[in-house]
């Protein structure tokens, strides 16, 4: 995931990242129908639905997971929050109202966090959800939980004092009051109510209503407030809606919020405590919660130890052979696929592994407001010039295929609508012609002396509205030890077609923490950061079954302000369909998939993104760990939470 929620927004961090324990909703709607692949283990065998089989094993053991992204320390999702650190997140985070199912179907954590709660649609058309959290809820240090802490998730991360430290301030963005609370205009926060010690209340704003993921949208899980700030920073409501104490500014706090977000030891709501953060070698060590109640089934964790360290695509498997790391999550190059696959027949009995489809793919992501990459016709032109079904081969072995827009294989309204977006998508076939044919069409006809371009004679320009002459050289930054971004090289970066329609691509490579920089345009990390400096990054993207992208696609200023809108692509209509495809009623699924077309239908004309593939993940694991299930809708910490170890 990313700084502001990859891929990855801040509403579904709230629902997704509470979800540490399990994620889920009552309504079906907006989550899968159980028509994608199933995933398999026991060399390639489909799994049963037999998730809680491990309740009744012993509690102990430890695994070493190992990831290719390396921890950055920074432990919570509204800042700098890549990938890995997201899952440290999720394994100490939890207690969330709404939590996913393994099939990604929202469900109200009856078991262990709430009641039903009760539901009012109001005279002005919001919608009120009325919330009572049981007794006996404690973070990991004993703390009890009461409503205040699952009202300070929301009020913390929706306040201008985050915003203006650079953070995501999006947390109830949907809630009524939102805007004018989150930009300082007002103290109060009218749509989060605190009514007493065990209730709490959040409305959705009419504009919202309907809206597809309701029951995930007025999810929370606990904050304690005082980690983030002290025990003079208080919560009220005097009874028109929530506001914090005067002594919570910008100045009083920015250095406490800065601090907490590395801060260890921290409270935990999840199945696991982070004990320790090694930064020279990139290894978290978590322990068992033992104050952890359990997620929506009760399901409590049964592995003692978990250490999760940085590995390297080169030396993963060998470290999977050795004993260096016991699990490897979503591999996806097809070498690594083919050799953990040789490894697990090979070394019969101590190796397994499950595979399923991807809810999302690999992408050249595109920043569309300076330089060449702002024109659409130069997006069109980049796709037209690299031949992603060879990519797509080269690159996942077979194990994968190209998509057309932003889903993935494992998405049900993908599958369902896959056969009509395969008739009305441009699928942009490699073709050198079709590239200077839409370059053409975007003025790019010119060579560096304002004289008509000939074809194969250095690069071309474009003239711009100021009369300048814009070059046709496009800005690539790229992580290190990335095949990806090696596999680019050949055959994109160095294709001698590029000279011929008069494209350049320069490559800068760097760490990944850095690229997030640049993407994020990060000034506080350094100011060089919060310039616009390259056109163009390949990464990978995941979605959660909460599927909303009308923040990623956003044109409302206070949003765009927030980087919600990674791309920076400005378009008023793909705007407007992102945000229909989601206003629609919970059960009305066919609607869904009729916006859902028309908004991949936009969303494939301008390419903000050009999708590479979308992989059939391969989880690789020691044969001691039982009972793992893992698939693409659910946190890593959810398919760890019922898994077991057995020497």
């Amino acid at each position: 995931m990313t700084k502001k929620l990859l891929s990855i927004f801040i509403v579904m961090v709230m629902l997704f990242s509470l979800a540490a324990c399990g994620r889920g909703s009552e309504e079906p709607a907006g989550t899968t129908d159980g028509s994608e692949e199933p995933a398999k283990t026991d060399n390639g065998q489909e799994q049963t639905d037999e998730t809680n089989e491990g309740s009744e094993a012993k509690v102990g053991g430890q695994i070493i997971i190992g990831n290719t992204t390396e921890l950055s320390g920074d432990w919570v999702p509204y800042f700098q929050n890549n990938a890995a650190d997201y899952d440290i997140y999720n394994f100490i985070t939890g207690y969330s109202l709404v939590e996913t199912t393994h099939e990604g179907e929202f469900v109200i954590n009856k078991t262990v966090v709430a009641k039903d709660p009760e539901v009012k649609v109001n005279e002005d058309g919001s919608k009120t959800y009325t919330w009572t959290i049981k007794d006996g809820l404690t973070y990991s240090d004993g703390t009890p939980i009461t409503a205040k802490d699952y009202v300070a998730t929301i009020m913390l991360w929706s306040s201008p004092v985050v915003g203006e430290m650079g953070g995501s301030n999006t947390a109830g963005q949907y809630f009524v009051g939102w805007k004018d609370f989150a930009t300082g205009k007002s103290k109060v926060f009218p749509g989060v109510r605190l009514i007493d010690e065990k209730t709490f209340s959040f409305t959705i704003d009419a504009e919202y209503v309907p809206y597809f993921y309701e029951l995930a949208l007025v999810s929370s899980s606990p904050t304690k407030l005082s980690f983030w700030t002290d025990e003079t920073v208080d919560i009220k409501d005097d009874g028109q809606g929530c506001y914090f104490t005067d002594n919570f500014t910008l100045e009083a706090y920015k250095d406490k919020i800065n601090a907490a977000r590395r801060a260890i030891p921290r409270p935990s709501t999840g199945p696991y405590v982070l004990e320790s953060y090694d930064e020279a070698s990139k290894t978290a060590v978590l322990k068992i919660n033992p104050k952890f109640q359990g997620n929506y089934e009760g399901q409590k964790p049964h592995i003692e130890t978990i250490i999760y360290k940085k590995v390297t695509s080169e030396t993963a498997l060998d470290e999977l052979k050795t004993g260096g790391v016991d699990l490897l999550t979503h591999m996806s190059a097809g070498s690594e696929i083919q050799a953990g696959l040789d490894l697990v027949e090979s070394e019969e009995g101590k190796f397994d592994y499950i595979a399923y489809p991807r809810s999302g793919y690999g992408k050249l992501h595109f920043v569309c407001d300076f330089g060449p990459t702002q024109y659409p016709e130069v997006r069109q032109a980049i796709a037209y010039l690299l031949d992603r079904n060879d990519f797509a081969k080269a690159f996942t072995g077979g194990f994968g295929s190209v998509v057309n827009g932003p889903y993935g294989e494992a998405m049900w309204f993908y599958i369902e609508t896959k056969d009509e977006l395969n008739q009305k998508l441009n699928h942009y076939p490699y073709s050198v012609e079709k590239a200077i044919e839409v370059l053409e069409k975007g003025g790019w006809i010119y060579d560096e002396n304002g004289n008509p371009y000939q074809e194969g004679k250095g690069v071309r320009h474009k003239k711009t509205e100021d009369g300048k002459l814009m070059p046709l050289i496009i800005e690539w930054a790229a992580s290190e030890q990335n095949p990806v971004s090696e596999l680019l090289v050949v055959k994109l970066q160095k294709n001698p077609d590029l000279e011929k329609v008069g494209m350049k691509i320069n490559q800068t490579v760097m760490t990944f923490s850095e690229l997030l920089n640049y993407l994020y345009r990060d000034a506080t990390q350094d100011p060089k950061y919060g310039e616009p400096t390259y056109n163009m990054f390949n990464l990978g993207t995941g979605f959660t079954p909460m599927y909303d992208l009308s923040n990623q696609y956003t044109i409302d200023p206070e949003l765009y302000a927030q980087g919600t809108n990674e791309n920076y692509i400005k378009d008023e209509k793909l705007a407007k369909l992102a945000q229909e495809m989601v206003k629609v009623d919970p059960k009305d699924r066919e609607l869904f998939k009729k916006k859902f077309v028309e908004f991949i239908v936009r969303w494939n004309e301008l390419l903000p993104d050009l999708p590479l593939y979308s992989n059939i993940y391969h989880d690789f694991f020691n044969a001691k760990l039982k009972n793992y299930k893992n698939n693409d809708l659910i946190q890593l910490v959810d398919a760890i939470l019922y898994a077991y170890v057995e020497e």
